[in-house]
């Protein structure tokens, strides 16, 4: 997956940029109790998507798909 996409549907379910520092940026959920930080490649692994799935657990089930 892009990062653009995964930048825009963060964006989309209210999603902020916490920390903009060094290689990743550490986003944060408009629950203010997840965050997860996602690194500046153009392409993300799945595996890299499926963490940030993860991390941001009170977004909505397969807001990522």
């Amino acid at each position: 997956m892009s990062l653009q996409e995964v930048k825009k549907r963060l964006r989309k379910y209210g999603c902020s940029v916490v920390s903009d520092d060094g290689a990743h940026t550490k986003w944060g959920c408009p629950c203010k109790e997840h965050s997860a930080n996602v690194p500046r490649h153009t392409v993300l692994s799945p595996g890299v998507v499926r963490d940030v799935g993860n991390r941001m657990a009170c977004l909505p089930k397969g807001w990522l798909q």
